[in-house]
Parts: C-alpha cells; structure tokens; sequence
C-alpha cells in the first residue's frame, strides 16, 4: 500500500500577540502612555500606546483579567490600531469609559499613566511595571 507522509504541507503559523506593543529604542521608538479602567463589575480594560519615530502612536486595549502584579492574565475584544495622531489615545480612552456606561454600567474607576517625559525606554518599562501594580492594587480596593 506504500507509506503515508504525516507531515504538514505547511508549517504550523506562530500566533502573534497582538496585545504585544515591541518598543524598538533604536528606531526612535518610545512608550508613550498607558490606562486602566474599570468597570461597576469589575471588569478591566488595558490600553498602551508607544510613540513612532514619525509622531505618530500605535495603540492597542483589550479587556482583561490582572493578576496581583497587574499582568493582564486573560484578554479578550483585543483592539490594535495603528500609526495614529497622539490625540487618538485620549479619544480611545473616552470611547472605553463610553462603552462602558452604554452596557449599563459605571466607571468605578479610570487611571492613565503618562511616560512621554521619561528619556529612557528601560526607565519607561521599570514605571509602567510599578505603575501597573499599584494601579491594579487600587482598583481590586474599590467596591464593586
């Protein structure tokens, strides 16, 4: 009967993290800004931004569960949106807190975190960490 080939024909596709924001510090990308808010439910939704070597800014939010260091550990509607003015992070920022008051819901909470005036992109990462963990602690504080 001869012999079968088991294979693939072609090769299993790696899945990009699209939540993944690569900063490149020697194409003169930098993190521009970051932010949480939250839900009356207490559901979380992410939004980082870094800044282009053109001006522009690539964006991406997502909802998503943190752990206690305010990793995101589960996401979901993950948003990416590329090569925007930096005004678009503030109107990104509203349309979340719009959305979630058009589900029936309220804001609990909404926090921003702004590292445009950090030089350094390992400074940028280090506070976006401790950032991210403070932000998180006070928000698991808050009643839902």
């Amino acid at each position: 009967m001869g012999e079968v080939e088991t294979a693939p024909d072609v090769a299993a596709k790696v899945i990009e993290d699209l939540t993944s924001l690569e900063v490149d510090p020697t194409k003169c990308e930098r993190l521009y800004k970051a932010a949480l808010v939250q839900s009356s439910s207490g559901v979380t939704y992410r939004m980082l931004a870094k800044m282009l070597e053109t001006g522009k800014v690539d964006l991406v939010h997502y909802g998503c569960d943190l752990d206690a260091d305010g990793k995101p550990v589960t996401k979901w509607k993950i948003r990416r949106i590329l090569e925007q003015a930096p005004e678009r992070f503030d109107k990104e920022f509203e349309a979340i807190k719009k959305s979630i008051v058009d589900d029936g819901e309220l804001v609990q909470g909404a926090w921003v975190h702004d590292m445009t005036g950090m030089a350094d992109v390992a400074a940028q990462g280090k506070s976006l960490e401790e950032w991210s963990r403070s932000t998180t602690a006070e928000a698991k504080k808050k009643p839902s």
